[in-house]
């Protein structure tokens, strides 16, 4: 049996298949190597995934954010390989997971929009170019993480009406010291971030609310206009989305265009790896 995961910062999704298709899916939590310890990532994999994967699994691609260098590469193998101890992994970047679940192998312009955000030009077999993302605090532009760093930023200094601050306190559920305790002290303060992006999906047809999601996308189509070539901008995650429409129109300012939009690569890397393994 075959199997492909496809690691984000807040979920990963596993996909058991071999040449017949499909055979079982299931979900942990994110797998970031540069964020866990190695007994947190085993553990994180043991709590989700059916003891007869450990053996039964003689292939498995695994896709993940925090695994672009060949340093985090390694240590994820090594990690990955004390589980599944009879499988040939192949570690790889999201990056590249989002490239080859929209590219196929043609070349193509592909961004990631989910919790946080990334973008490349990938020529069909492999990434040429790649701007930094440099993360949540500095970059990760019309991620999650920075639509959620907005909303709260106007929601914490009352700039919004009356009513859209009662009603965006109660969508997210806390008061202003428990979302100040969340973003400075929880150990996850990016997932809370992306999480708040929900209400902005549910007011999007508010002015204010609409003015805050275009500055956020408009700043992810400033990063993309910089890639020399002009091709549609393929789009995985939960952001791109759901946010199509609005991403549509901040790209179209920069004379870009919208290619394939999905939610999640893993079930396209599936046909990939059956196609070209």
């Amino acid at each position: 049996m075959w199997l492909v995961a496809d690691s984000g910062s807040t979920k990963t999704e596993w996909i058991l298949f071999d040449e017949g298709g499909i055979k079982k899916q299931v979900y942990s939590d994110g797998l970031n190597p540069l964020f866990l310890s190695k007994e947190d990532f085993i553990t994180k994999i043991i709590e989700r995934i059916p003891p007869d994967w450990k053996t039964g699994v003689t292939k498995l691609w695994f896709y993940g954010a925090g695994c672009g260098t060949k340093l985090m590469q390694t240590q994820t193998h090594s990690w990955l390989a004390g589980f599944f101890t009879q499988a040939i992994i192949a570690v790889y970047s999201d990056l590249l997971a989002a490239a080859r679940a929209t590219c196929g192998t043609s070349q193509g312009l592909v961004a990631i929009l989910g919790t946080g955000s990334n973008s490349c030009f990938f020529d069909g077999n492999t990434i040429t170019e790649q701007i930094k993302p440099l993360g949540f605090i500095l970059g990760d532009e019309g991620s999650g993480a920075a639509l959620g760093k907005a909303l709260l930023k106007k929601l914490l200094r009352n700039q919004f009406t009356f009513k859209l601050t009662d009603s965006v306190y109660q969508e997210i559920g806390l008061n202003y010291d428990e979302i100040i305790n969340k973003v400075y002290y929880s150990q996850w303060p990016n997932r809370f971030l992306a999480s708040c992006a929900k209400v902005l999906y549910n007011h999007k047809s508010e002015q204010e609310i609409l003015a805050i999601i275009t500055t956020e996308f408009d700043s992810f189509s400033d990063v993309l206009k910089r890639y020399e070539i002009k091709l549609p901008v393929h789009i995985i995650g939960s952001v791109g989305y759901y946010f199509e429409k609005e991403i549509g129109i901040s790209l179209q300012k920069q004379e870009l265009e919208p290619g394939v939009i999905i939610k999640s690569p893993a079930k396209a890397l599936v046909s990939y790896h059956l196609e070209n393994d």
